[in-house]
């Protein structure tokens, strides 16, 4: 039997079970581990390297989150809002995601901004450039459902975006 992680129902417990990432301990990594894992966050980081492919003027890196009202809506309505978040453990800036994600299920768009922006400034951008595949979405407790995670940068770059829309402020200003 697995280890109980909530004292909600079963069913909850089978979900949380199905989550390949989900880490029963803690893995202690080297700094210099470390280092050599980042070096593949940044473009072009070994300038001298000759058989690098040259990624200047070339975006094909860059992933679309880009999601429609409908697309949003169904993704938060879809999330779990876990008592105990994953996704929220494992964000660097320690953004409130299931507060922001239940202010889109509710259609409030300028209260999920507001609470994106108020943990963090660039909440527009981090939403289009967080590897979010490593953290946040990648504790999600619907990884190995057949739907997938939930798409929190694409959330968080709607909720953005729409309140910018709305205020008749230009996107690339960040609100």
């Amino acid at each position: 039997m697995a280890r109980v992680l909530s004292r909600d129902t079963v069913d909850i417990e089978n979900i949380l079970a199905l989550n390949p990432r989900k880490q029963t301990h803690a893995t202690l990594h080297s700094t210099a581990a470390k280092k050599q894992v980042k070096k593949h966050w940044k473009r072009n980081s070994d300038k001298s390297c000759s058989k690098c492919e040259q990624l200047e003027n070339n975006f094909d890196d860059i992933k679309h989150t880009t999601l429609s009202e409908r697309g949003a809506l169904r993704e938060a309505v879809r999330c779990l809002k876990c008592a105990d978040a994953p996704c929220q453990k494992s964000c660097p800036t320690n953004l409130d995601i299931k507060s922001f994600i239940t202010s889109i299920a509710n259609k409030n768009y300028y209260g999920a901004a507001k609470m994106i922006l108020s943990d963090n400034p660039l909440g527009l951008t981090c939403g289009m450039v967080c590897p979010t595949s490593d953290l946040c979405v990648g504790g999600c407790n619907l990884y190995a459902t057949e739907e997938g995670p939930i798409n929190i940068g694409g959330l968080q770059q709607f909720a953005t975006e729409e309140t910018c829309k709305a205020s008749g402020t230009p996107a690339k200003h960040s609100c």
